[in-house]
């Protein structure tokens, strides 16, 4: 493998690995909308979870 491609594969974990912190932290917001509170996750509040989701799909590329 040359530098490039390791570069690539660090940047594809690292995008791998904030889309399942942002997954976790929608499904600890809908869970804490349900009463079920866990201690560990921080919460966030339904404006900046929009924001964080939305810099994210931009980030991406916008595209669905």
């Amino acid at each position: 493998m040359n530098a490039q491609q390791i570069i690539s594969l660090i940047v594809s974990w690292l995008t791998q690995a904030v889309s399942i912190a942002l997954l976790l932290l929608i499904a600890c917001a809908v869970a804490a909308k349900y009463g079920l509170r866990l201690p560990m996750v921080p919460t966030v509040d339904g404006t900046a979870l929009a924001y964080l989701c939305g810099a994210w799909w931009l980030w991406r590329g916008g595209k669905v």
